[in-house]
Order: C-alpha cells, then sequence, then structure tokens
C-alpha cells in the first residue's frame, strides 16, 4: 500500500491558490498545499501575489509550471523569505525538499528582517538534507536579499539559475557535499558566495565549507558595477 502523504500529486488550485486571489489569501492557500507533503504543482500560467512566508517540510516537492510568476506584495508589512524550511526555525533538519521552476518577483520587497537571524534569502533553508533547487529565476534583486541562501546543510544541488541585481545570487554558509550549476549571473556583490566565515549578519551559523563543486556559471558585466564571480571565505 502506498503512502498518500508522499505519493499523491496536489494541485495548488485546489487549495485556492490564484492568479486572482490576494497576497495573504495566496500564501495561505499555497501552505495548505505544502503541508500536505509529496508533491505540488501550480500548472496554471500567471503573476500570483504572495504576502507573507510559506513554511515547507520534509518530503515535499514544490513544482512551479511554465508562465507561473511569484510576485511579492505588502499587504500586513514587509516580509523576508517567499519559501523557508520549517525546521530553520527550530535548528532541526529538514530532508528530501525539491523546488522546481520559482520565479520570483521581489517588487521591491527587499528587506533586512530575520526569521532567523543572518538568513536573507528570497529563498531559504537552514538546516537542510538533501535538497534540490531547479530552474530558479529572479531578475529583481534588491541590495539586502539575497536570490537563493542556504546554511548548515548536507547534499545540495541548485542547477539551471538566472539572477539578477544588487546583492549575492546565491549564497552558501557551512556545509558539506553542493553543487552549484548551470547559472547565469548578473549581479552587483558576489554571484557565488561560498562564505564558511561572514559577518555577522550573513549567515545564521559559521562553520567549514566541504566538498562542493561549481560549475558551468557565468557572470555578466554590467555597467559602471564591479562586482564579484565568487566570494571564498574560509572556515
Amino acid at each position: 500500500m502506498s503512502d498518500t502523504h508522499t505519493s499523491v500529486f496536489l494541485n495548488a488550485a485546489d487549495f485556492g491558490f490564484s492568479p486572482e486571489a490576494s497576497g495573504i489569501d495566496n500564501a495561505s492557500a499555497l501552505q495548505k498545499a505544502v503541508d500536505q507533503g509529496g508533491t505540488i504543482v501550480v500548472s496554471q500560467t500567471g503573476t500570483y501575489k504572495t504576502a507573507k512566508t510559506v513554511y515547507v517540510g520534509s518530503d515535499t516537492t514544490i513544482i512551479f509550471g511554465n508562465g507561473v510568476f511569484i510576485k511579492k506584495v505588502d499587504e500586513q508589512g514587509p516580509f523576508t523569505h517567499v519559501i523557508l524550511n520549517k525546521g530553520a526555525l527550530t535548528r532541526t533538519y529538514d530532508h528530501n525538499i525539491v523546488i522546481d521552476g520559482l520565479h520570483i518577483i521581489v517588487n521591491n520587497i527587499d528587506v533586512r528582517k530575520f526569521d532567523v537571524y543572518g538568513l536573507h534569502g528570497q529563498l531559504a533553508f537552514f538546516y537542510i538534507k538533501d535538497l534540490r533547487i531547479n530552474r530558479f529565476r529572479c531578475m529583481d534583486i534588491g541590495t539586502k536579499q539575497y536570490g537563493i541562501h542556504v546554511c548548515t546543510f548536507e547534499d545540495i544541488i541548485i542547477d539551471d539559475v538566472a539572477i539578477k541585481g544588487d546583492k549575492d545570487g546565491v549564497h552558501l554558509g557551512r556545509g558539506k557535499r553542493f553543487t552549484i550549476r548551470n547559472g547565469v549571473f548578473q549581479t552587483l556583490d558576489d554571484a557565488v558566495a561560498l562564505n564558511a566565515h561572514d559577518y555577522s549578519v550573513g549567515n545564521p551559523e559559521l562553520g567549514w565549507i566541504e566538498d562542493g563543486v561549481v560549475e558551468n556559471c557565468h557572470d555578466l558585466d554590467t555597467e559602471h558595477k564591479t562586482g564579484y564571480f565568487s566570494r571564498i571565505i574560509a572556515g
């Protein structure tokens, strides 16, 4: 007998996730879908407003289809993360999470507020094992938040990303076994930051980054701005 909690495909629209809904309603609807675990699909094209963080737990895949955009909006005050793993709040490992096709529109909701002190990503994970992020897009990163931020991890793959803006594209804190590949960046700050040590506000934990590969990633030039492709700070 199969376990429906981890094997069934769920359509987020069945929970009320819709391009016509408010940001509060959409965040609540997607949270209800994600709480079921398994594979959640957002298939209808359109721009979906979201006004608060969605927390994802273990054994969960979220697939955003082609033409789906997730737009941050301020309906009850600015917020930091579009998606954050549940275990980040208690420093408890989550495992087996896949985020596929997420295209975030920051919409100037770029803040220095912390659910977890030092964790900045629009898409963020802290205490995570077996994470895969595919086809991530964010073309309006601001000056305060990173595109993707992962800290205290084991076994992560970040594949096929495009990130543009004024802060770090992919920012890793301490962890082991990672692959970042097939990325195109145009960032004022680091395209890829491997910061085992960091400013106190730059990562929630410090330590070592071990056993990683960065391949086929490109940082495009920007007029009158000099950023860095990669900053590596040892533990």
